[in-house]
């Protein structure tokens, strides 16, 4: 009799779980009837993103933006970046790192890094920096001068943070390739360009580095890729038709930048 008194539990158990699991993801794949939501110069601010502060079930909790001092921000944590356009179509943003969107504001290193130190974005809700291949300033701290080295060539020095034999460079990198610092430096933080030059460039100097970062960036999103990510799946393009469809599969590798 306890046998089947279990058996009728776990069952009961069971669907349970089934039917919980099929509300959450309707509840994801719920697309409410709301109004775009505007602030500043963004004016389309509609499903999966919304503002802080709108009804609930308008948009995504995922793709949630804020509205500060009448800019649009969205936070990679750690860093945080001022959206300057949405595209729907393409499903890409433009950001500008909010410690390089000013230039009274141009001595300070990246508020945080979108992506990790091989080049590969973390945040489950992006698929991917988006430019030519992948072009990026790593900053790098150093305990000596290097910038007259020959292997140094596209060290741009950082004047305003090198002080007290601590030498702060901008080092650019126009693929995605292994860097391997001097031996007497570190890095410290990367920051996105959309630019695409030989891995060897020279920055004539850190004003022309600052003209570029000010510029910001591309990066995608994708709810698709989202969700396979959160079940520990891979995505793969499914569709190149605008806007791009994908598909998951098994095992865990990043999604592909397009």
């Amino acid at each position: 009799m306890r046998t089947e008194e279990s058996k009728t539990a776990s069952t009961i158990l069971y669907s349970l779980l089934i039917f919980l699991t099929f509300i959450k993801v309707e509840a994801r794949n719920y697309k409410q009837v709301c109004s775009s939501s505007s602030c500043g110069e963004i004016n389309n601010i509609s499903y999966p993103f919304r503002l802080r502060g709108d009804p609930s079930g308008c948009g995504d909790p995922d793709y949630e933006l804020s509205c500060v001092n009448n800019k649009t921000i969205l936070e990679i944590f750690p860093g945080k970046y001022y959206v300057k356009n949405i595209s729907y179509e393409d499903q890409v943003l433009r950001l500008v790192d909010v410690n390089f969107a000013n230039a009274n504001r141009s001595c300070s290193l990246p508020s945080g890094s979108v992506e990790n130190t091989d080049g590969f974005v973390t945040d489950f809700r992006f698929k991917g920096v988006l430019d030519s291949l992948g072009s990026r300033f790593r900053f790098v701290k150093c305990s000596r001068n290097i910038s007259s080295l020959q292997e140094a060539a596209n060290h741009t020095t950082v004047p305003c943070l090198t002080r007290n034999g601590s030498y702060v460079y901008a080092v650019y990198d126009g693929e995605y390739s292994y860097y391997n610092p001097q031996p007497s430096c570190s890095v410290v933080s990367l920051a996105p360009v959309d630019l695409l030059h030989d891995i060897n460039y020279k920055f004539p100097s850190y004003e022309a580095v600052m003209e570029l970062l000010e510029a910001g960036f591309f990066v995608g999103w994708s709810l698709e890729c989202r969700d396979c990510s959160l079940a520990g799946k891979s995505c793969v393009v499914k569709s190149w038709d605008k806007p791009l469809t994908y598909i998951c599969e098994r095992g865990q590798y990043a999604c592909p930048t397009l």
